[in-house]
C-alpha cells in the first residue's frame, strides 16, 4: 500500500515536470517564430506609424493611437475652419 502511494507521488511529480517542460518548449518555439516574422514587415509598419502619429505605435498601444489620431483630426479641422473663415 505504501509503495503504491509513493509510486503515485513520484509519477505525479514527473507529470508536472513534463507538462512544464512541454509548455516551456512551446513558448520558446513561439517566440522564435514570432521574432522572425516582423523583420519583413517592420520597415513598412515603421514608415506608416511614423507618418501617422508622433509617437511610435505598437499593437499594444491602440488606445493611445486612437486618441492621438482623434487629436490630429481635431487640429486639422480647426486649421481648415480657420483657413475657410468658418467660425
Amino acid at each position: 500500500m505504501a509503495r503504491a502511494v509513493l509510486l503515485f507521488l513520484r509519477m505525479r511529480k514527473f507529470l508536472v515536470i513534463a507538462v512544464l517542460a512541454g509548455l516551456t518548449w512551446l513558448f520558446i518555439v513561439q517566440k522564435r517564430s514570432e521574432s522572425a516574422k516582423p523583420d519583413q514587415k517592420s520597415k513598412t509598419a515603421t514608415q506608416v506609424a511614423a507618418s501617422a502619429s508622433p509617437r511610435p505605435v505598437s499593437e499594444h498601444n491602440w488606445m493611445k493611437h486612437s486618441l492621438d489620431r482623434a487629436n490630429e483630426v481635431k487640429r486639422q479641422v480647426a486649421q481648415q475652419r480657420k483657413a475657410d473663415g468658418t467660425r
